[in-house]
């Protein structure tokens, strides 16, 4: 029986804990609606309190017919049930992405929102044993490495599982109409515009037909036996990932040093983890990106390698560091008269303000400090130019350019840097440079702190 197949699987890896919360991704399809009866039977045994997403993506024009049919079965249950909306379509154009991934990136970074908010242990979703080779041969068709033939996972992170993840399509259907389930069809499953559905409704019936009839639980045991290879690879990655992370500004920077030491194997999943915890979109991460990490930290290229999501990494002294791409904004100058909070191009808030100078004094994150007494209003913040140049002492001026070149400041980031300008003359190079006169000592009784938010 199909329930007490998936009490052993729940045993076997440990899905998860009696009396956990658990939310559970229905769309109303077949799947879905199975993976919320199997549920809705197995709440006694194991004490679960049970709540239900639907995410309607706006790609039907009758997709909201899906989101009141799950609404119906939640209420004949009791289950709370969360609905959301958006034009999967919109955002898909707006990003570059297929339907698919613009939809699965939206309904993930969801369902980890309402995990945070609620206090979800666990969320539940319907991918079967079909959803699997299905993933599997998407990725060997576009490319991949071990981890993508590992497949889909029945357990990741702690926080998502997948029950039915060994289940045929074919048990699903069995047990729905046994139990006299009713379900949505989507249109969009038969579309053969999809890469899924030419290997779904083309490529495995012609293998299952032409080479293998058990094609699909050859390659379950395939994936199992390289999931737990995986599994093994990425303990170790998550163990150096602790050791050589940092965070520089806000952004998440890895000892260069130390990353190059590693072997390219275990560096290419580290940087998976970088990714998830700077929060870059995994789904949009392919081959290309890894390999300009590679040349990156092998310094064949000088950089900078740009990420999905908006984000880059480039190389800092003795670093690589990941952040949101900076873009470079015309000249601009702002006058700081007074205490306050000044808007900066980049959508920053510069808050500026006066405090005293005491032995306990602890310099706040983001921050530069200067003595009141030598830096007063009004003076400048703006953005580098032609000619510019620093006081060095016992060197006297140097141009900024060579300055920054000194500081091994790449050059796509030198026209983002602020600087503080006061009497026609540069005191301040963010977080880089203070004018010897202008810096704080012993016998500095206040200080102006230009604090970036």
């Amino acid at each position: 029986m199909l329930i007490n197949k998936i009490k052993k699987y729940i045993e076997t890896f440990q899905l998860f804990q009696k009396g956990d919360r658990i939310l559970l991704g229905i769309s109303g399809g077949i799947d879905s609606v199975t993976l919320l009866e199997i549920f809705y039977l197995l709440k006694k045994d194991y004490k679960l309190d049970l709540f239900v997403s639907h995410y309607d993506h706006k790609i039907r024009k009758d997709s909201y017919k899906d989101a009141l049919f799950v609404y119906q079965l939640c209420k004949e249950k009791n289950i709370p049930f969360f609905y959301t909306a958006s034009s999967v379509p919109a955002y898909a154009k707006r990003e570059g992405l297929s339907l698919e991934m613009a939809g699965r990136e939206l309904r993930y970074r969801l369902w980890y929102n309402l995990a945070k908010k609620y206090d979800f242990q666990r969320i539940a979703l319907a991918h079967h044993l079909d959803d699997l080779v299905e993933e599997i041969f998407m990725k060997l068709i576009r490319g991949t490495g071990k981890r993508g033939l590992a497949g889909i996972p029945i357990k990741r992170e702690d926080l998502i599982i997948r029950p039915l993840l060994l289940i045929t399509k074919e048990e699903i259907r069995k047990f729905a109409l046994e139990r006299g389930l009713t379900w949505r069809e989507d249109e969009t499953n038969r579309d053969l515009r999809f890469l899924r559905n030419k290997i779904r409704h083309i490529l495995i019936p012609f293998l299952e037909s032409n080479f293998n009839k058990k094609i699909k639980e050859n390659v379950k045991k395939t994936a199992l036996l390289i999931a737990e290879e995986e599994e093994l690879i990425e303990e170790l990655a998550k163990n150096k990932f602790k050791e050589i992370k940092f965070y520089l500004e806000g952004n998440l920077a890895l000892k260069l040093h130390e990353l190059k030491q590693i072997h390219p194997v275990l560096r290419k999943r580290i940087y998976f983890i970088a990714f998830k915890e700077a929060n870059i979109p995994l789904f949009r991460i392919g081959y290309s990106h890894l390999e300009s990490l590679e040349n990156l930290i092998t310094k064949k290229t000088k950089g900078p390698v740009y990420l999905p999501g908006n984000f880059l990494a480039y190389r800092g002294p003795g670093y690589v560091i990941f952040t949101k791409k900076l873009f470079s904004f015309p000249y601009f100058e702002i006058a700081i008269s007074r205490d306050g909070e000044y808007p900066l191009p980049n959508n920053q808030i510069l808050k500026v303000f006066k405090s005293p100078f005491t032995k306990d004094f602890i310099k706040p994150p983001n921050s530069m400090v200067f003595s009141a007494e030598k830096l007063n209003f009004p003076f400048t913040v703006r953005r580098r130019k032609p000619g510019d140049k620093v006081y060095i002492s016992s060197i006297g001026h140097k141009k900024l350019k060579k300055f920054f070149w000194e500081k091994n400041i790449p050059f796509y980031l030198r026209e983002n840097i602020l600087l503080i300008e006061h009497e026609k003359k540069i005191v301040g190079i963010w977080n880089l440079y203070i004018h010897p006169e202008y810096e704080v000592t012993e016998k500095t009784k206040d200080v102006i702190i230009l604090q970036l938010n």
